[in-house]
């Protein structure tokens, strides 16, 4: 039986509908439970994540993020301005490659820059 806490963090991700780092996922589930520990957050992640319940992904420079599984593959934009990073709303397909003798490719990200619409107004 889920608890509070693990619920809390599942309804912070739905919420955020854009990929957030375990600091963010911590700040907003403290938002919903005060009382909700560091720990409890590394392990609902580490539980989900294991579960392909929770989805990590990495950008160059950037801190881990964590996101729902969505149905189509996307791509993000990262907000030069607050680092903040978002899902497009664009179902695509990553084009099919040759890739070197020996490599392997296992996936592939597109990723957009620029100023959010919070940094853009500011």
């Amino acid at each position: 039986m889920p608890t509070r806490q693990r619920e809390a963090i599942e309804e912070v991700l739905r919420e955020a509908a854009r990929p957030l780092t375990r600091e963010e996922i911590l700040a907003f589930g403290r938002a919903k439970v005060p009382r909700l520990g560091p720990a409890t957050v590394d392990r609902t992640i580490r539980d989900l994540t294991a579960n392909f319940q929770l989805v990590g992904v990495e950008f160059p420079g950037q801190p881990r993020r964590y996101e729902l599984p969505a149905e189509n593959e996307h791509p993000h934009f990262i907000c030069r301005a607050c680092d903040c990073v978002f899902d497009l709303p664009v179902a695509m397909r990553l084009p099919k490659v040759n890739a070197p003798k020996g490599f392997q490719i296992s996936g592939g990200e597109v990723i957009y820059s620029g100023t959010c619409s919070d940094c853009s107004s500011g």
